[in-house]
Order: structure tokens, then C-alpha cells, then sequence
């Protein structure tokens, strides 16, 4: 979502700026007798941009002014202020020619009508420069995004080949434990704990929905187009996914590797938050 693009011309500039945000969110600057083309410049952002706040300014250059003009009742008022706080503070105050002008008011302008349609087509050639940067920063991002999915396939792959041989050292230990407790259990009620421990160690549910948010993501991404918000919706699926491997892991190995997941998930969530 993230995008810049300025254009000068003769007269006027055009500069329009985004950074990320949930929604599309449209801010203009604009001369006062320009106001009335607000909603027209809207509704061709909308056409184009989904997502981001996107900030529009435009610009008159100097050769936009035709004349400057001094009111003089401005200045008047503005000498007999000083005057007065002169008499009133016993202070001597001093102002130069160009701080007087200076002074809001004192100085007005007369500025040659600005042409609708020329403004216009200039927006549109802006707004262009301005998708096309966002596109360029878009395509670099999903870039990154593929070799992150590349990360957490490898990783899935980890933790489903060491799954079956934590689960027989978990299930060895738990009767290494009895035996050296030296205690007379139940056939029966062994077999439960032994299940009991088996379903809570394993984690081939989580890792076949992981495997299938990871597609979907690679999936979006290859298949371009505004995609921001569903990869949003899987970011939090994966993190899910990647919540409940932490919690049911039965070993420091499967623990780290959980971690390791978190980790990956939450640099890309933070990157596409720049995605439209």
C-alpha cells in the first residue's frame, strides 16, 4: 500500500502519498477554489486503490499569481496594534518592511482560474506514477513472502518427520517412570494414559491445516490482484495453528521449532500489512 509519486508542471504540482492502513482512507490539500474537485479525484482513487491511507496535495507554482496586492486597511490596523502595545508595555518594538507584509492579510493575491479538465488529466498521469511505485514496493514484498513460505514449509516438514519419534520417546519415558516407581498399574489403565499421551502429542491435524493456509498464501500471491485482507485472515489462521503445535508440544525440540513458526508468521503478517 505504500506508494509515492510527484509531478510538476508548468503551473501547479501534484504530489500524492500512501502508507498502510486497514481501510482506504483519502485525504486531500487543495486550493480553496479547487474544493469542488474533491469528490471527482475520490472517486479515481477508489477506481484504482483499495487499501491505505492515501494523501493528495496539489500545489500552485508562483507563475499561477497574477497579481499581489496590499490592503491597506490591514496595515493600518496592524500599525495601530503595535502602537498601542508600544504605549501600553513601554516597549520599543521593532519590525522591518518585509515583517509587515509578511503579516496575514496585509498582502492578498490574484491568482488566474485554474482549468477542471487540465488538472484532471495531470491527476490521472500522477495517480499512474503513483500505482506503478506502489506495484514496484508490492512485487518486491511478495518476493520476500515466497522465500518466508519456503521457511515454514521446511519447518512443517521438521516437525512432521520428528513427531512419530518424540511420541515413542514420550510413550518410553512414561514407562521407564512406572518402572521405577516400581508401582502395580492396571493393564488397562496403562493403555489409557498411553493413548491419552499419544493424542495430546500428536499434531498431524495442525500440521495438514498449516500445510493448507500455507498453499492458500502462496496461492494469493501468485495469482496478484487485491489479495490484503485474505492474507491478513490467514495470518491469523497460521498463527492459530501455530499457537496449538506450541501447546501440545511434548518436547524442548518441538517447543523451539513452534517457536520458530510464530516467528516467520508474524514477520510476514507485518509485511502484509503493506499489501492492497
Amino acid at each position: 500500500m505504500t506508494g509515492f509519486a510527484t509531478q510538476n508542471f508548468a503551473e501547479f504540482s501534484w504530489e500524492i502519498r500512501s502508507v498502510n492502513h486497514r481501510y482506504l482512507e483519502t485525504h486531500f490539500k487543495l486550493p480553496e477554489d479547487c474544493r469542488a474537485l474533491e469528490p471527482t479525484l475520490r472517486a479515481r482513487i477508489k477506481a484504482s486503490v483499495k487499501r491505505g491511507k492515501v494523501d493528495c496535495t496539489l500545489r500552485r507554482s508562483n507563475r499561477w499569481v497574477d497579481q499581489i496586492n496590499l490592503d491597506p486597511a490591514a496595515l493600518t490596523r496592524l500599525l495601530k496594534t503595535l502602537e498601542g502595545i508600544e504605549q501600553q508595555s513601554d516597549l520599543n518594538l521593532t519590525i522591518d518592511g518585509l515583517g509587515l507584509l509578511s503579516w496575514p492579510g496585509v498582502l492578498t493575491e490574484t491568482s488566474q482560474p485554474l482549468n477542471d479538465d487540465r488538472l484532471l488529466s495531470s491527476f490521472e498521469e500522477t495517480l499512474g506514477a503513483f500505482n506503478e511505485s506502489r506495484l514496484r514496493e508490492g512485487q518486491a514484498t511478495a518476493l520476500d513472502l515466497i522465500a518466508k513460505i519456503t521457511d515454514l514449509r521446511g519447518l512443517v516438514a521438521v516437525i512432521k518427520k520428528a513427531t512419530p519419534t518424540l511420541i515413542k520417546e514420550a510413550q518410553s519415558r512414561l514407562m521407564d517412570r512406572i518402572e521405577a516407581l516400581d508401582l502395580a498399574v492396571d493393564a488397562e489403565r496403562l493403555h489409557q494414559e498411553v493413548v491419552l499421551l499419544t493424542s495430546k502429542a500428536d499434531v498431524n491435524e495442525e500440521l495438514e491445516r498449516l500445510t493448507s493456509h500455507i498453499n492458500e498464501v502462496s496461492r494469493c500471491l501468485e495469482s496478484g490482484g487485491v489479495a490484503g485482507r485474505r492474507l491478513d485472515f490467514l495470518m491469523q489462521e497460521l498463527n492459530r495453528e501455530a499457537n496449538t503445535l506450541s501447546s501440545k508440544s511434548i518436547a524442548a525440540a518441538s517447543t523451539q521449532d513452534a517457536v520458530e513458526l510464530k516467528v516467520v508468521i508474524e514477520q510476514m503478517r507485518e509485511q502484509i500489512q503493506n499489501l492492497e
